[in-house]
C-alpha cells in the first residue's frame, strides 16, 4: 500500500495548543538579537555624542578663561598673551603664536585706583624754569587752607552710605587738620591753582609739613578713615566707583606722600616738590604721583636725574619693602617700571628694584578669590553635565 511523504509545511497547531517552551525561548532570542540590540546601540551612541558636544561647549571657553587669568598671576609662555584681555591686539601680536619663551605675569589693571587723565597744567609749563624759593619760616597760611574735594563733591556713588561717609569725612577736623597731600594733589582745585604762584605753593607745602596735629596722629586718623571707607563703601569699591577707589589708595599712602612732599634739597634748601613744580620740565614731577597708581608721564628727560628724585625713589623702595608695603597698591603697580626707566636714563642702580609684597587683602581686591570660586563652580557644573 502506498504511503504519502510528509508535508513540507509546518504542522498546523491547534488553537488549544500552547506554544512550547522551546519555541518561546527561540522567538525571544530572535527578537533580542535583532531590534532591541540595534536600538540600544544607537541610543548609547547618540548619548555619547551629545555628552561630548555638551562638554566641549563648556570646557573650551572655561579653558580659555583659565589661561587668560593665568597670564595675570604666573610666569607664562608669551603665546598666552593672545588670550589676555589687556587692550586691543594688533596684527603684529599674532607673531607670538610661535613664541613659547617665558613672560612675566601681567599686572592687573589697577582696581585699587582708577587712573585719571593728568591735567594739561602739568605738561604745559612755562618755557623757562622759575627759581624755587627756600623753605619758609612760619609763613602766614592761606585761610581757609586748601582741602580735598573743595569743589562740589561728586554724587556718582552706588550707595547713600558711601556718599554720607565722604560728606562727614571732609567736614571733620581729624581729616581737615592733617591736610593730606595724597588727596590734595589730585582732588583740590585750590591746591592745583597754586602751581601758578610758586610762592603760594611753597607756603602750602610748608603747611602740609607742619600740621597742628602730629604726623603720627594724622597717620592713625587716615588709617581709621580708610577702614571706615571700606566698611561704608563696600558696594562702591566692588563697583569700582572712582572716587571711592582713588580715595582709599590716597588714605593708605598718606604717611609716605607726606614724607615725599616734605623732602628738602640740601643744595638749595628748597622743597624738592616745589622745585619740581617750578621746573619747566615736568619729568621730576611725575614721580610724586607714583603712590597713587599714576605712571610716569610722556617724554621723560634726564632732568629727573637729580638728588631729589634719587632720594624720592629710595623712599618709595623702602616703603614697599617695609611691613606696610602691601597696603601701597598704587605704588606697587607703578614703582618698578618707573625705576627701570630711571635706571636706563640715569645709570644702572640709580633706583633700587623693590620686592613688592602682596597681602591677602590685596588678593581680595584683585579679585582672585572671586575668580577661584567661579572656576570651582564651573568645574563642578561641568562635571555634573558631563556625567549625566
Amino acid at each position: 500500500m502506498f504511503t504519502p511523504p510528509p508535508s513540507p509545511l509546518p504542522p498546523i497547531r491547534q488553537a488549544s495548543e500552547s506554544p512550547s517552551e522551546t519555541d518561546t525561548h527561540a522567538s525571544d532570542d530572535i527578537h533580542t538579537r535583532q531590534h532591541p540590540v540595534e536600538v540600544t546601540c544607537i541610543s548609547l551612541s547618540k548619548r555619547r555624542i551629545h555628552r561630548s558636544i555638551r562638554c566641549t561647549i563648556i570646557l573650551v571657553p572655561l579653558t580659555l578663561v583659565l589661561l587668560a587669568a593665568y597670564t595675570r598671576f604666573r610666569v607664562h609662555p608669551a603665546v598666552f598673551d593672545l588670550l589676555s584681555t589687556d587692550g586691543a591686539h594688533e596684527w603684529t601680536t599674532w607673531t607670538k603664536v610661535v613664541d613659547w619663551s617665558l613672560h612675566e605675569p601681567h599686572k592687573a589693571a589697577s582696581n585699587r585706583l582708577v587712573t585719571r587723565t593728568t591735567s594739561n597744567r602739568l605738561v604745559a609749563r612755562d618755557a623757562t624754569t622759575t627759581p624755587a624759593p627756600t623753605v619758609p619760616v612760619n609763613p602766614v597760611l592761606p585761610t581757609p587752607f586748601p582741602q580735598p574735594f573743595d569743589t562740589t563733591l561728586s554724587t556718582n556713588f552706588s550707595t547713600t552710605s558711601c556718599y554720607d561717609f565722604f560728606l562727614n569725612m571732609t567736614q571733620v577736623d581729624a581729616f581737615r587738620s592733617c591736610r593730606p597731600f595724597s588727596l590734595l594733589i589730585t582732588t583740590s582745585h585750590t591746591f592745583e591753582m597754586a602751581q601758578d604762584d610758586i610762592n603760594l605753593m611753597n607756603t602750602d607745602v610748608w603747611g602740609i609739613c607742619n600740621t597742628g596735629t602730629s604726623q603720627v596722629q594724622c597717620d592713625a586718623n587716615m588709617s581709621w578713615f580708610a577702614s571706615s571707607l571700606q566698611s561704608s563703601c563696600q558696594t562702591d569699591l566692588a563697583n569700582q566707583v572712582a572716587t571711592a577707589v582713588t580715595t582709599l589708595n590716597a588714605l593708605h599712602a598718606y604717611d609716605l606722600m607726606r614724607d615725599a612732599v616734605c623732602q628738602v634739597d640740601p643744595a638749595t634748601n628748597s622743597y624738592c616738590y616745589v622745585e619740581a613744580v617750578a621746573n619747566s620740565d615736568p619729568s621730576s614731577y611725575w614721580f610724586y604721583q607714583l603712590p597713587l597708581g599714576l605712571p610716569l608721564g610722556p617724554k621723560l628727560t634726564t632732568s629727573a636725574c637729580n638728588e631729589c628724585t634719587s632720594g624720592l625713589v629710595a623712599l618709595y623702595a623702602s616703603a614697599l619693602n617695609s611691613t606696610n608695603g602691601s597696603s601701597l597698591g598704587g605704588l606697587a603697580d607703578t614703582y618698578n617700571a618707573a625705576a627701570d626707566t630711571l635706571n636706563n636714563m640715569c645709570g644702572t642702580s640709580y633706583a633700587k628694584v623693590a620686592q613688592v609684597s602682596t597681602s591677602s587683602s590685596a588678593w581680595v581686591n584683585a579679585g582672585v578669590p572671586r575668580t577661584s570660586l567661579l572656576v570651582v563652580l564651573g568645574v563642578l557644573f561641568t562635571g555634573l553635565l558631563c556625567g549625566s
